[in-house]
This record gives C-alpha cells, sequence and structure tokens, in this order.
C-alpha cells in the first residue's frame, strides 16, 4: 500500500501544494588549530572565572532519547533512527522545505563549491511529510555508521556511493530505502521542479522497516540529573557561519537558537522557523570525493577544535571520534566534557577561517527586534 493512499496528509501535502553534541577542527583534524576564530571586537566575553547560568533547570531521573536527551520510554528506545538528506541548495530548496523543524539532530554539510545539504535525523517525532529528499553522499557512510543501524531514506545516489550505501547496508549498518518512482515511500510533488519535489512519510520506512533496522543509538552526550556543572563558558549572541550564503543562529532567550538565512529568519514553506536548544560547530576538513567530481567528502573522524552554543553561552574546546562506530566527544581544553542541553541540536561541519561567533545589528533584529 502506497504513502498517498495510508497517509491522507502526504498525499494532500504534495497533490494539492503537493526542523549537535557538535564541535570543529583545522585544516588537519588532529591539529589543535584555531578553536573559534575569536575576534574580540564582536563578541561579548566574561573573565574566565565566572562559570554559566544555564544549567539551572532540573532533570528527572530516567530513560532519555538517544539524540535528544528528554523523557523517552521503552518503546522509543527500541526505535531505529530515520535519516532524511535534506535539500539546501537554492531559494527552490527552501520554497519547498517541509517537516525538518521535527528533526532530533540536524547535520549540516557541505557538498559541492559553496552548497550544503542537510542530514535530518529523526526519532523522536515524524512528522507526516519531510522533504525536499536528495541523493545519498559519500560523506553520510560515517555520518551513518555510529546511529545503530538507522533506516535511510533518499532520492538514490550516482553508481559509485550506491555501491559504498549497499556495502554500509549488507555490513548491517544500514537499511537502504531509495526512490523507485512507485510512490510507495517517496511520492513527487507536481508543484516543484526537480530535484526538489521529492517528499516522505518518514513514519511510513520506520514502520515498514523498523525489524530490519536496530534501535538508535546516541552520538552525542547530554546533562543528566546528576551531571556536574558545566564548565567555564564565555557569553555571546551566536554564530555565523559563511558557506552557500551567510548563515547565522542568533540566540534568543524566548525561543532557542533560531536559523538565518537568506537575510531571512529559515523557516520551512508552513512558516515554522528553525529553532533549536543547541548549536555545534564541528570545523571540518573536506577532502575531494574520488566518485564525484566536484563534490567533496567531510572528514568526522579525528579530532579537532570544538565549539558549542548552549543558553546564550559559548564553550571551546577539542571534538574526538576514533572510528567510524564511535560518537563525538566534546571536551574544554583542561579535559572537562561539554555537556548538551536536552532539546534538539543543529551540528554545522564548518571549514576552518568560514565562521565568527558575532551577529550583525540587521540578522539580530530579524530574530530579536533590537534595531532602533
Amino acid at each position: 500500500m502506497s504513502v498517498r493512499s495510508r497517509f491522507p496528509r502526504i498525499a494532500a501535502v504534495v497533490a494539492v501544494a503537493l526542523m549537535a553534541s557538535s564541535c570543529g577542527g583545522g585544516d588537519d583534524p588532529a591539529d589543535g588549530g584555531d578553536a573559534g576564530n575569536d575576534d574580540p571586537e564582536s563578541i561579548d566575553t566574561v573573565d574566565s572565572s565566572t562559570t554559566t547560568s544555564t544549567t539551572v533547570a532540573p532533570i528527572e531521573e530516567g530513560l532519555k532519547a538517544p539524540f535528544t536527551g528528554l523523557p523517552a520510554d521503552d518503546d522509543l528506545l527500541a526505535q531505529p533512527a530515520v535519516v532524511v538528506p535534506g535539500s539546501n541548495n537554492d531559494d527552490r530548496s527552501l520554497e519547498a522545505l517541509v517537516g525538518i523543524e521535527h528533526a532530533d539532530l540536524i547535520i549540516e554539510e557541505r557538498i559541492e563549491d559553496r552548497a550544503t545539504r542537510f542530514a535530518v535525523i529523526f526519532h523522536s517525532d515524524l512528522p507526516d511529510t519531510v522533504g525536499p529528499v536528495r541523493s545519498g553522499r559519500s560523506s553520510d557512510l560515517d555520518l551513518l555508521a555510529n546511529l545503530g543501524t538507522p533506516i535511510l531514506v533518499f532520492s538514490g545516489a550516482n553508481i559509485g556511493v550506491l555501491g559504498q550505501l549497499r556495502d554500509l547496508s549488507a555490513e548491517g549498518r544500514v537499511v537502504l530505502v531509495a526512490n523507485d518512482d512507485s510512490d510507495i515511500y517517496l511520492v513527487r510533488s507536481p508543484e516543484f521542479n526537480a530535484p526538489d519535489n521529492l517528499f516522505t512519510d518518514p513514519g511510513v520506512g520506520r514502520q515498514d522497516f523498523g525489524d530490519q533496522a536496530s534501535p538508535a543509538r546516541g552520538i552525542v552526550s547530554f546533562r543528566t540529573a546528576d551531571a556536574e556543572p558545566r564548565p567555564n563558558s564565555v557569553a555571546g549572541p551566536g554564530v555565523t557561519v559563511s558557506g552557500r550564503d551567510s548563515v547565522s543562529f542568533v540566540y534568543d532567550p524566548a525561543r532557542g537558537y533560531v536559523r538565518v538565512q537568506d537575510e531571512a529568519i529559515h523557516t520551512t514553506r508552513e512558516g515554522d522557523a528553525l529553532v533549536v536548544e543547541n548549536v555545534g560547530i564541528m570545523e571540518t576538513v573536506y577532502a575531494p570525493s574520488q566518485i564525484a567530481a566536484g563534490s567533496v567528502d567531510a572528514i568526522t573522524i579525528g579530532a579537532g577544535p570544538a565549539s558549542v552554543l548552549i543558553g546564550g553561552r559559548r564553550w571551546s574546546g577539542t571534538w574526538s571520534r576514533a572510528s567510524r562506530d564511535d560518537g563525538y566527544t566534546c571536551r574544554t581544553d583542561s579535559g572537562e566534557e561539554i555537556l548538551l542541553e536536552p532539546g534538539r541540536t543543529w551540528r554545522s561541519l564548518a571549514q576552518a577561517d568560514t565562521y565568527e561567533f558575532s551577529i550583525d545589528d540587521e540578522t539580530a533584529d530579524l530574530v530579536l527586534g533590537t534595531e532602533g
């Protein structure tokens, strides 16, 4: 039975009109580098003896979801993650964006030139419609391999990447759900042009392929009921990353970190702003793809500088990941682990010298309404 007939909302949307721990590194992942490109004149700082005031909310003991650190039950913990490659190529992608505000974790990576793409990881909250769905990339192999055995719903891939993904699937590390134009798991919209016209219901994929997958495994660490106070931090309004265009995460005390792109608050086509509790900058080295000319692959195994933003504060240190099977650990320069706050996370795999911890007045005003 198809997505159209089993899930009326995705059929209606498609037929009628149809949302890290995250961290950083230098040019050499093992090189200490400059952890944050700090400009003392463009960020607010505090004395290094001042500790963060963002960890006062109590956290109850009990089961926690792997990608959010929020309360969970046994049924949720038994479920696999569903990963969808999300489009961020141009204005057409933005106009067709649906459903990613429900993601537990979003990893943003370069794919070619200055364009970025989202690895959208769903687990706790599955919307009816997600898209536009895009192709698999070589970088996805390392991003998928430590999530348990997730379900990857994707539009397809070139022959080389598809072979890599099939090898990963044969190892039991991922379940592949590729578009076959059957309208069963992915549906094309007549309202948009390819490649930004493909949508999915992640719940359908999890329902039909969950028994082939395995429970989701967390890749970052969250603050818990018995956690020590967070280490020292500095204050700051957010972060700006240069890529396809200038992208900022602006801290709003009432909402969290609000994403701004193309000089506007980044929203889905239904008007839902992309807002998260945690933002991480993982300063990533990119290597030329050996499979697709003009494409690049993110190097996400190794170590390098780290920056984590939570509640208007920033912690800088080092990220590390020993192998494809491991999650990411972020520590300050003195060795204290940087724990995320329970909630949603955005991880930006940013190159060296492409980000700064400052927000211009116009961007701040978009989110906070502070101008004048």
